[in-house]
């Protein structure tokens, strides 16, 4: 699936987002819309998390809807 299929459906994967990723805010997650490196960033600086694991994480999040 594209980019900009998550971009249009962030709204409702920010939710699900929110559930994997407690530690990241709702507004953090909105600020994102989606955006993989924007995602991984955050998780990375928040789990302490190499640049690898963290994309791995993005990408298997979106793998998954």
């Amino acid at each position: 699936m594209s980019y900009k299929y998550y971009e249009g459906n962030w709204g409702e994967m920010r939710a699900r987002a929110k559930l994997q990723w407690d530690k990241i805010s709702y507004d953090e997650l909105e600020q994102t819309r989606g955006n993989f490196d924007e995602l991984a960033d955050i998780i990375q600086e928040r789990y302490g998390l190499d640049r690898e694991d963290a994309m791995t994480q993005v990408e298997d999040f979106f793998s998954r809807y």
